[in-house]
């Protein structure tokens, strides 16, 4: 799986989070820096922060899907307005979680992802 986000210390959180959970985990510091490194073989979910400088998750989730690339994807945000959590659910995000989430909810949300990357 994939954490996106370009708040180094939540990214940071993210991926030990994760990796306790014994789940393979990258990390990037920007929607660009991962589609730069993005390679077709990749399989998993995003974990993806809505508010990044130069592209935002939305713009990535817009982007991913205009390439063809099907990953789940869970939003987290430290604020967020009901209209962009709706249409983000609309266009196939599996959750969207405002920080300060609980690490429960979070892990229950990437296992959820995960669980449609395998189907």
């Amino acid at each position: 799986m994939f954490v996106i986000d370009d708040d180094a210390a939540c990214r940071d959180s993210v991926r030990e989070l994760v990796s306790a959970a014994g789940l393979a985990v990258a990390a990037f510091g920007s929607a660009v820096e991962f589609l730069a490194a993005f390679e077709p073989t990749w399989q998993g979910c995003l974990v993806l922060d809505l508010h990044m400088r130069q592209m935002d998750g939305r713009a990535l989730q817009q982007r991913l899907r205009q390439l063809g690339i099907d990953m789940p994807i869970v939003f987290i945000s430290g604020s967020v307005d009901i209209p962009t959590a709706v249409q983000a659910i609309r266009d196939g995000a599996v959750d969207f979680l405002q920080k300060p989430y609980p690490e429960n909810k979070l892990l229950d949300a990437v296992y959820k992802a995960l669980r449609r990357t395998s189907s």
